[in-house]
Order: structure tokens, then sequence, then C-alpha cells
């Protein structure tokens, strides 16, 4: 076989550029069919590469049969395994994995073997195994030794936690706090709907003296709009041009999306058309933010966005049916009505996932309901 052949070689400079021609062959290839016999010392590198390879390619049955087929196997591959699940959403494979690694006991987890775990935890809504992983982080010293590790775990209860108490233990434990590990806060409070706590400890980043990045503005800026904060966002705003952060996308629509839910719509509309760049995100955000406007503006913001070459999306439609409502405005369905058959596409699309999930309509008690409601 092409593997055998490939991962028996102990030189590594030939394999990387066959990488893609056996991807190819790969992908057409509907299980990993090899009986390879692995040389642990020649072909480590090697088959950690390919692993790493087949996730690229998002070929992910074909990594589990490469991995199940490694003997020996080292940390860099189990981690390469919990990683590669973790990033295509597969968060209940990653911790399976991760199951199997700490009960053979041959090789432990390393720092970046809990962080990757950490993110599984999360992505499962899994407080309980999170807290597991975290014991296992002590008993290893990761804990306050590894930054990264540190704010995985902060992120981990800031999401799966029943309050923010756990991952602000965490992060008052962390000596040395980089701007990951404050956002990390900022945004767990954030998701929780606690924008003044948010904010307020925004405002102590910033005292700290700690280095801004677009990701830890837009969380900034997401905070004062949930707060309808508009003094403090345009003092981010500020800050935003004053770091070089005004052409990155992300921060720019968190930006637009703060003067739109502080009701400041004329200064957000000028942002709109002084924005550089622009994607559907930002169209949907300006649409929204007129939908309570008592305007028919939205209409005009639609055209124009269709004129632009943008596809409107679910999130589109909603806002703009909310601000014909709010208008009365029912000519509007005669600018929509081209779109109405992706819009019944959209709606279908529920009942068609509940329907593969296995759902079953109770129609005994649909028809007594109905039976109650006529007679």
């Amino acid at each position: 076989m092409i593997t055998k052949r490939l991962l028996s070689t102990g030189n590594s400079h030939p394999f990387p550029p066959m990488i893609k021609n056996y991807l190819q062959w790969a992908q057409n290839t509907p299980k990993h069919q090899s009986s390879t016999t692995f040389n642990p010392k020649g072909t480590s590198i090697l088959a950690t590469d390919l692993l790493k390879s087949y996730f690229e390619k998002g070929l992910i049955s074909q990594a589990r049969d490469l991995f199940d087929e490694m003997p020996g196997r080292d940390v860099v591959v189990w981690t390469a395994m919990i990683s590669g699940y973790t990033y295509f959403n597969e968060y209940t494979q990653a911790w399976s994995v991760f199951v199997d690694m700490v009960k053979d006991g041959n090789v432990p987890p390393n720092a970046f073997t809990i962080s990757s775990v950490l993110k599984a935890c999360k992505g499962m809504n899994s407080v309980f195994s999170g807290g597991l992983v975290h014991g296992l982080a002590i008993k290893r010293r990761f804990v306050e030794g590894f930054i990264y590790v540190d704010n995985a775990l902060m992120d981990m209860y800031a999401t799966c936690g029943v309050t923010m108490r756990d991952a602000c233990v965490v992060f008052h434990d962390i000596k040395q706090k980089n701007v990951v590990s404050w956002t990390t806060l900022i945004a767990g409070y954030t998701h929780r709907g606690k924008g003044s706590r948010a904010v307020q400890i925004f405002r102590e980043m910033s005292l700290e003296g700690a280095k801004l990045n677009p990701h830890s503005i837009s969380i900034a800026v997401r905070a004062c709009a949930s707060v309808g904060s508009n003094i403090l966002g345009r003092q981010i705003h500020t800050a935003v041009i004053k770091h070089g952060f005004e052409s990155d996308l992300p921060v720019m629509n968190s930006i637009l999306d703060m003067y739109c839910r502080c009701s400041y719509l004329s200064e957000a509309k000028e942002y709109f058309n002084e924005m550089s760049e622009k994607d559907l995100i930002t169209w949907n955000t300006l649409i929204a933010g007129y939908e309570r406007s008592d305007s028919i503006e939205p209409l005009f913001i639609f055209s124009q966005m269709e004129s632009e070459g943008f596809s409107p999306n679910c999130f589109t439609f909603t806002s703009l049916v909310a601000a014909c409502a709010n208008v009365a405005a029912l000519h509007c369905g005669q600018q929509m009505g081209s779109h109405i058959e992706w819009v019944y596409e959209v709606l279908e699309l529920p009942a068609r996932h509940m329907k593969e999930a296995g759902y079953v309509p109770e129609l005994d008690c649909f028809i007594r309901d109905q039976e109650e409601h006529f007679f």
C-alpha cells in the first residue's frame, strides 16, 4: 500500500511534497485501507504530519483510521487528534480521545493537551468534564504555570459555569495576566448580560496597561452597546483610531452596532458610509438598528445592499419584516416578494432538522386540541 511505502521510510524529506497527491487519493478512499507496520523511530513525525494534513483537508474519518493504526502514539499525536476533533466541533469525540489517553496511561497529557480538551469541554457545555480536567491540570502543575491553560480554564468556566465565580477565581490567581485573560473575563460577563460589570473590567484592564488587540476592542464595544454606554463607546472608538484598528472589519462592525444599540442612528449611518469595507454583518447591523425607528429607512438600506451585490439572509428578513410592521408598510412585501421562495426554504430548515433527528409529532394531542378548539 502507498501508506506503507510512505511511512516505512526513515527519510522525512521526500514526504511533504507527496502529501498533496496522497490526500487526493485519500479523499476518494472511503476508509483508510492500510495494514501499515509503523517504525516509531523513523515515522513518528511523518505520521503526525499526515494526521494534521488529513484534518486540514477535512478528512476526519481518514484521520481517525490513521490514528487507530498507530502504535506507540506520543503526546503530540494524541494532542493533534484532540485538537483536530475540536476544530471541527466534534467535541464529544475529542473528549473520548482524551479519556482513552488518560486510561491508556502510557503517555501523560501536556499543557497543550489540557488546553485543547478544555475547548472541547466548553463546546460540550460540560462544567463537570471541565472540572475533571482542571483537577488533572492542578495535579500536573499546569495551572498558574502556563497562561494558555489558565485562559482556557477561564473560558470554559465563563461559558459553562452557573455563575462567573469560578472564572473569576482562576483570573485572580493568574500572576501575569495577558490581553486574552482580560478579554475572556469581559466576554464572559457580556455573554451573561452583565454589561456594566464587563465595562468596569475593561476600565481596570486599561488602567493596568494591558495591550489592546482587535478582539478585546470588539468585546469591549459590545459590552458598551449592551448597557447603552455611548460615552465609553466613543472613548473606545477613539482608542480604535489611535491603535490603528479602524481597518479591522469585526471592530468596525462592533462600533456600528454600538451606535445603533445606543440609538445614535445618524452617527451610525455616517460611520457606515465612512467604512472602507463592508460585509453582510455590516448591512444587517444597520438594518436592525433602524428596525424600531418608525421609518422605511431599512427598505432603502436593503435596496442599496442588493445593488452592491450582497445577498440577504434570515437575519436580514427578520429585521425587515419587523421594521415594516412598525410603520405598517404593507407595500414592503412587494420589495421582498422576489425572495419569498428563499424565505420558505429557510422556514422549512428547522422542520427538516427535527425530522432528521427523529422527532415525531404528537398527532393525537394535536387532533384533540383542535377538537376542543372547534367544539
